[in-house]
């Protein structure tokens, strides 16, 4: 084939504008408007890489499970038993609860697990994806979109145990409906956190060990086994953790119908969306210092 055939050819086909970039020695925070605008737009960008990343992580979570997804159900179950147990033989003696202890147990637990899974997820999915970022100029908000539709996974798993629950101690209300959307404050702010954490995790592995010590250590000081304490010093501790208004919200939605304390729930659901917003501009300045360290 001639080459001038060859030529036109290429040159009927329909062509698609590549996306201008201009790069600046100025700081992109400057024009803060603009830079928020960038983040909306390359988070709509990666949706589809971000569920291809998310359907790899969840085949690989339950390739070679035998339970598969119950052993998202296996450890509320189990430590409401235990609870409930030494609750009612008087070994452990929390208070008296608005609601049955064993719902009040059973849908505390389901949530901080919601919570600690979304400030867990996004250094995962993050340390996934390093050899390939560092190779490829791949979507950099692709890792932490696939990790927070594995949260919305996992938490569509455990919303149904907590319907369960709720209507077999007869507690079920229309109101429940709702509780989803509350529940999707928890993850937020349970997400900004992971984010916040992803460029050092990133860069010191001690992080992501730590993680894990932390949560359990701000596990026993939020109210999801025992009734929010009042006497001080214990009462200050938990009016400072900006996880229990938004962990009770949602335990009354689902259990109650209506909120016990409106104001802070809905100031903690605005806190959470200020801090999401923080967490990815971080995210957003700092990544490119830590993908080349990490590629050094």
């Amino acid at each position: 084939m001639p080459f001038t055939q060859v030529s036109n050819m290429f040159n009927s086909q329909e062509t698609v504008p590549l996306e201008e970039k201009i790069y600046s020695n100025q700081s992109q925070i400057l024009n803060f408007l603009f830079f928020l605008n960038t983040i909306t737009k390359d988070l709509w960008r990666s949706r589809e890489l971000s569920w291809l990343l998310f359907l790899r992580e969840i085949r690989q979570r339950y390739r070679q499970s035998i339970f598969g997804l119950l052993w998202a159900f296996f450890p509320p179950i189990i430590a409401t038993t235990i609870l409930v147990f030494l609750s009612q033989h008087k070994i452990l003696n929390v208070g008296e609860t608005e609601i049955p202890y064993p719902v009040y147990v059973m849908l505390g637990t389901l949530l901080w697990q919601i919570f600690a899974e979304s400030v867990v997820t996004p250094l995962k999915s993050f340390d996934s994806c390093v050899p390939i970022m560092i190779k490829i100029n791949m979507s950099r908000e692709a890792p932490i979109l696939a990790g927070v539709a594995q949260v919305l996974f996992f938490m569509g798993i455990q919303m149904v145990l907590a319907v369960c629950t709720v209507i077999y101690f007869g507690l079920f209300s229309p109101a429940i409906l709702l509780a989803p959307v509350a529940v999707l404050s928890l993850v937020i702010m349970g997400t900004a956190f992971g984010i916040l954490l992803v460029p050092i995790g990133a860069l010191y592995k001690d992080v992501g060990e730590g993680i894990g010590m932390l949560l359990r250590g701000v596990f026993l000081l939020t109210p999801i086994i025992y009734p929010p304490p009042q006497e001080w010093p214990w009462s200050l501790l938990v009016s400072l953790n900006p996880v229990v208004p938004l962990l009770q919200g949602c335990r009354d939605l689902m259990a109650t119908g209506g909120l016990s304390n409106p104001f802070s729930f809905w100031m903690a659901c605005a806190l959470s969306a200020g801090l999401l917003i923080f967490a990815l501009i971080f995210y957003r300045l700092t990544l490119p210092v830590v993908l080349e360290r990490l590629g050094a």
